[in-house]
């Protein structure tokens, strides 16, 4: 037997080792709870916060989320644990997407963020034959604000960055169409076809040579260049183009499919007359001048669309002038071009546009005023004058421009293009200060108007001038200078009458009397005066017999038309108020 002492020992050695043993067994056990227990604590402390691209649903690496305790960025998942706040905000920031800023508050575990990409990229390439196109721009626009640009690459490829949701993708070329798409929801990908759109082309005479012309459609124009050339942006396939050059006739082209064309332009040589309103409604009258057309020299006519009483002498689709009472419609404007072209006449519509006494009394405030009494101004006949400086009445006089243009008119004169020259002049008030400087700048404006409105169309546009001044430097108080008239417009019209010149002019007593030099010498200044642009000058010629000296007879007007011929031109018109001329001046037909 074991003594007492030792048993315990055995028994206390046996006790221990299965403590050891048991600890053995649950300390692992602890350390897996443990671990569980601090897990739930950690995800309870914690909310799990993914990013991905709104587009494609794919998770976003390393996208950095910005907190109040720091700054964590996702993993290849695009994941991370981000510490739960009580209540707060998280911006989420990637490489070429849009920052997003969310709210979280302590019950907020998990969270899923999309983020929208604002990189747009794509192809341009030529329409029908998908060939890229380098060098296009492409912009992103939103609100008429560019807020991003690139320029393609030889691939026609390009990248934008910092593009806007919803804003206008446009892409722009010298030698294409521009075209543009709206960015659609999630749409990164913008490829899109341009359409060539540059009209290439050569204006020549028939005998080869270039000529100075402007090709134009409704839109845009540009000049030709020396040696014949011309580029025109913004045409299509099947449009109508105009060509046109003073001492020409126009014509108009129909844009071919391939966009390069040749015009041969034909001179022309204008020698007309003047038929005022009433005769050329009575046809019996018409046609006796018309047969006058047919048997000489003269191929041309000037009618009245619109004279100096103010009346429009045909139904215009122009409100104003019904508005105001001014129309009557003795005139078939299209059927009457019709009838001239059918005899190959060259047909021109004369319109009086400041000498407008209809207009002036139903809109005074458009009138030139008096300062004395108020009431629109007047001249000495009682005759009240629209005022120059009114783009109102710029606008009026422009529509019926466009509108004989339509009707089929080869050009369109406009006479009293000035201010008055007789009545009460100290009294007139014009509302601005009536500087030469003033007045021709009215006139200048008016007319450049004028012209950019005409030139989308086959009509030229023609401007009466006085005679004197193809001599006065300055704008003799009319606002009329032969440099300035002469730049914005296509012919220039001087009405160099021999009996409207002042007694002493030019050397002579009474140069009435001297019907070839009063034409000869002042075509002769002018044109030294605007030597570039000789073939814009078609001057008026007297066939009517006023004031002191001979009566005007066929010597006299044909003595006149001799004076054009030498002076180096070779167009002109005759004027007699009554539409009456004397046949016997004129050259036969094809003489």
């Amino acid at each position: 037997m074991y003594p007492r002492s030792r048993l315990n020992q055995r028994r206390q050695r046996q006790r221990l080792s299965w403590k050891i043993s048991l600890a053995s067994v649950l300390l692992p056990l602890l350390l897996v709870l443990a671990t569980v227990i601090y897990q739930l604590w950690l995800r309870d402390d914690h909310l799990e916060l993914i990013v991905v691209d709104r587009g494609t649903g794919q998770p976003i690496v390393g996208a950095t989320v910005e907190t109040p305790r720091g700054v964590l960025q996702t993993d290849r998942g695009g994941r991370v644990r981000v510490p739960r706040l009580p209540e707060g905000s998280l911006r989420i920031v990637a490489p070429d997407h849009d920052a997003v800023v969310v709210q979280v508050n302590r019950e907020t575990r998990r969270l899923r963020v999309s983020l929208r990409s604002h990189v747009v990229h794509g192809s341009i390439v030529r329409n029908g034959d998908g060939k890229p196109i380098p060098g296009a721009t492409v912009r992103a626009v939103r609100d008429g604000v560019t807020l991003a640009s690139a320029v393609t690459d030889e691939a026609g490829r390009y990248l934008l960055r910092g593009v806007p949701e919803g804003a206008e993708i446009v892409v722009e070329h010298a030698e294409y169409a521009s075209a543009s798409m709206t960015l659609g929801a999630e749409q990164s990908v913008v490829d899109l076809a341009l359409r060539p759109d540059v009209l290439r082309g050569v204006v020549r005479d028939p005998q080869g040579k270039p000529v100075a012309a402007i090709v134009a459609m409704s839109g845009g124009w540009t000049r030709v260049a020396e040696d014949g050339t011309f580029q025109l942006k913004g045409v299509a396939p099947g449009q109508q183009v105009f060509v046109k050059a003073p001492g020409y006739r126009a014509t108009s082209i129909s844009v071919p499919e391939n966009l390069a064309v040749e015009v041969i332009l034909e001179p022309l040589v204008v020698r007309g007359i003047y038929i005022n309103a009433l005769v050329a409604s009575k046809p019996e009258a018409l046609e006796k001048r018309l047969q006058l057309v047919d048997r000489t020299e003269l191929n041309a006519v000037v009618i009245d669309l619109k004279d100096s009483t103010g009346h429009v002498y045909y139904d215009t689709r122009v409100a104003l002038a019904h508005e105001i009472g001014a129309v009557r419609p003795i005139l078939d404007p299209r059927e009457l071009v019709n009838r001239l072209k059918t005899r190959g006449i060259y047909t021109i519509a004369r319109i009086v546009v400041f000498e407008d006494p209809i207009l002036a009394e139903a809109h005074p405030e458009w009138a030139i005023r008096d300062r004395i009494t108020g009431q629109p101004w007047r001249t000495w006949n009682g005759v009240a004058w629209v005022n120059a400086y009114r783009e109102e009445v710029w606008r009026y006089n422009i529509a019926l421009a466009v509108e004989a243009a339509e009707f089929g008119f080869d050009e369109i004169q406009f006479d009293y293009i000035r201010f008055p020259t007789d009545g009460p002049l100290p009294r007139a008030d014009y509302g601005v200060s009536h500087t030469a400087e003033n007045r021709t700048t009215a006139i200048k404006n008016f007319l450049q108007t004028a012209y950019e409105a005409l030139l989308p169309t086959q009509a030229y546009l023609a401007a009466d001038i006085f005679g004197l001044t193809m001599w006065e430097l300055a704008d003799s108080g009319i606002g009329q200078n032969l440099e300035v008239v002469a730049e914005h417009v296509d012919y220039v019209c001087p009405m160099l009458y021999p009996s409207h010149f002042w007694a002493g002019s030019l050397g002579f007593d009474v140069p009435n009397d001297h019907p070839y030099e009063v034409i000869r010498w002042s075509l002769e200044n002018g044109l030294k005066r605007v030597p570039a642009v000789k073939q814009k000058f078609r001057p008026w010629l007297q066939d009517f017999s006023y004031g002191p000296g001979k009566p005007y007879g066929q010597e006299e007007v044909r003595a006149q038309i001799r004076a054009v011929y030498d002076a180096g031109l070779d167009s002109w018109m005759l004027w007699n108020a009554d539409s009456v001329y004397q046949e016997g001046a004129l050259e036969p037909a094809g003489g």
